[in-house]
């Protein structure tokens, strides 16, 4: 039996507005129930500082996702926070920004989901809308709780239009900010009904990053294909060690 690849899972935080010294990890239990479903281990990822530490846990994995989450420091893009933009937690941006870019040196794929596709997009040279509904002038709320289902449609020269096998689907969305700035090597590849980008694909097939929340609809086709692809890309990766 070939071994599952190690493929680990950042962690998002929950930051007490009263006590943000109180702050505790998070970690949705979807996120390692599909990667496991779709056949890697999962392995959950506490935030470190030390570059000896992250070198040596970058030599266990197979592949990282980097989960949703908080807003990604606007300063990173040459912005100043606006009214409205959500906490950023230094430990966990260091953390990622240092693991990102170790996994993306060793070519160790990468899977980026919602906060985790605006991180990679800014780390690469991208920008954000901080807001969308203000920044974007768009009417459409694509943080609604009641009604998080967005039909995306997707780019159809994109290799993920050929891993999700469709030119749409709906997907369960949760966000208020969005790519305004495509990253250098990086191009749009699905996009909301008012435009706005809903994933991005690197000119390297072995990171992928896509704005809506896979996790939270295990059961779906689109799903279920996406993470059989990343765990495929991981499994490869595995083998080349």
């Amino acid at each position: 039996m070939t071994e599952p690849p190690f493929i680990g899972i950042t962690f998002d935080v929950n930051v007490p507005r009263k006590s943000p010294e109180a702050w505790e990890f998070l970690l949705d239990p979807r996120y390692p129930e599909v990667v496991k479903d779709a056949g890697g281990f999962p392995i959950a990822l506490p935030f470190a500082r030390r570059r000896e530490v992250i070198r040596r846990i970058l030599s266990v994995l197979d592949g990282i996702v980097i989960v949703g989450g908080d807003d990604v420091d606007p300063r990173l893009y040459g912005e100043e926070p606006k009214p409205g933009t959500g906490t950023v937690f230094a430990p966990r941006l260091r953390f990622e920004r240092a693991l990102y870019a170790g996994a993306r040196a060793r070519g160790i794929p990468i899977l980026g989901i919602c906060y985790g596709m605006q991180l990679i997009n800014v780390l690469e040279g991208g920008a954000l809308f901080q807001d969308i509904r203000r920044d974007a002038k768009s009417p459409r709320r694509h943080d609604d709780a009641q009604d998080p289902i967005t039909r995306v449609r997707l780019q159809r020269s994109s290799r993920l239009r050929r891993v999700l096998r469709s030119d749409a689907v709906g997907v369960h969305c949760s966000h208020h900010q969005a790519v305004s700035r495509v990253a250098p090597g990086f191009r749009p590849v699905a996009f909301a009904p008012d435009g706005v980008v809903e994933a991005i694909e690197s000119d390297r097939d072995w990171i992928l990053a896509v704005q809506w929340h896979p996790e939270r609809t295990p059961e779906s086709a689109a799903t279920r294909r996406l993470f059989r692809h990343f765990v495929s890309l991981c499994r490869a990766h595995a083998a080349k060690k």
